[in-house]
């Protein structure tokens, strides 16, 4: 099995973990956030550090909240629009 890195910000892998979680995707719901991030530091070798201050921060930005997966969603959208051309 290849090694996977994370090379984006800390910052939005927490999103996309918080996203995950509260869109209950991992173990049908069950599974907590500790468990979800722990898996996440496993797979890719790394340390999210305080994983809930970090979402702390990212519930307290004034404009685009979710601005990884923001990110994501046009990302993937543009590579089927390509795809389609």
């Amino acid at each position: 099995i290849p090694k996977l890195f994370w090379t984006g910000n800390k910052v939005d892998l927490i999103e996309l973990i918080y996203a995950l979680h509260t869109s209950n995707v991992i173990n049908s719901g069950t599974a907590d956030i500790k468990q979800i991030a722990l898996t996440f530091e496993t797979i890719l070798d790394m340390d999210l550090g305080d994983y809930y201050r970090t979402y702390l921060e990212i519930r307290s930005r004034k404009i685009r909240r979710t601005k990884f997966i923001d990110k994501l969603k046009d990302s993937l959208l543009e590579h089927m629009t390509d795809m389609d051309a």
